[in-house]
C-alpha cells in the first residue's frame, strides 16, 4: 500500500529505486508476556474489542530488501488460515500497523482507495463509495506518519470501521461490514496486493 513519494522517500533516504512490495518477515518465539514479534516490533497475543477477545492470527512486514515501511497484525475471534473465513467471519476483527517509515497518510489513502477501485465489482463499489470516502478523510486526516506511530482500523459489529492512531480514535465509525471486507481483501483477498503478505496474515495464530 505505499504509494510513489513513500518510495521516493525511501530512495532518498536509503538510496534504493526498487518498487515497494508486501513481504513476510519470520516469528520470533513469544516472551514470556506472551507478544510475537517481526522486525523488532512486538504485537501483544491477544487484544479486546467489542467484548471480545481477540487472537494474533498472523504477522507480515511491508518493504524491499532493507526498506522497512510497516508490520501488520491480523487479530481475529477464532485463529484461521482460510482467507475466505477471515472475511465472512462475524464479530470484531483488527488489522494494526506499526510504522516503520515517515511518509503521509495519504498515500494510504491513495492505495486503498485505487486497489478497491481496481478489483470490486462496480455495484460494490457504487454500494460503499461514500463511505469509503469518509475513511478516506479519516485515514487523510492523520498526517504524517512517524516511525513507532500504530494505526488500527478496526471493525465493531454494532458500529463498523473504527480509526485510530496511537490508541485514540479518530473520527466517528463509519457504518457496514461490506466496507471492512472490502478493506481487509487488499490484504488477504483473492487479489491481494501481495501473495507473500496474505501468507503472513493467515498463519493461524501465533
Amino acid at each position: 500500500m505505499l504509494n510513489t513519494s513513500w518510495r521516493l522517500r525511501a530512495t532518498r533516504h536509503l538510496a534504493c529505486a526498487a518498487l515497494l512490495a508486501f513481504v513476510t518477515g519470520t516469528w520470533v518465539g513469544a516472551s514470556p508476556a506472551h507478544a510475537a514479534t517481526l522486525e523488532g516490533q512486538s504485537f501483544e497475543d491477544t487484544t479486546v474489542l467489542a467484548d471480545r477477545t481477540l487472537r494474533l492470527n498472523g504477522l507480515g512486514l511491508r518493504g524491499v530488501a532493507w526498506i522497512k515501511a510497516f508490520v501488520a497484525g491480523l487479530y481475529l475471534a477464532a485463529p484461521t488460515k482460510d482467507s475466505a473465513q477471515v472475511l465472512s467471519m462475524p464479530g470484531p476483527k483488527r488489522l494494526r500497523l506499526k510504522i516503520m517509515l515517515e511518509a503521509p497518510s495519504s498515500e494510504l489513502t491513495k492505495s486503498l482507495t485505487s486497489r478497491i477501485a481496481r478489483h470490486e465489482p462496480e455495484a460494490v463499489q457504487n454500494q460503499i463509495g461514500p463511505r469509503l470516502q469518509t475513511l478516506a478523510g479519516l485515514i487523510d486526516g492523520l498526517g504524517e506518519l512517524k516511525v513507532g506511530d500504530t494505526v488500527d482500523l478496526d471493525f465493531q459489529p454494532d458500529r463498523g470501521t473504527v480509526l485510530r492512531h496511537n490508541d485514540r480514535t479518530i473520527g466517528t465509525a463509519v457504518a457496514g461490514d461490506d466496507l471492512y471486507r472490502a478493506v481487509l481483501k487488499i490484504f488477504v483477498g483473492e487479489h491481494p496486493a501481495d501473495k507473500r503478505m496474505k501468507e503472513g496474515l493467515l498463519r493461524g495464530g501465533v
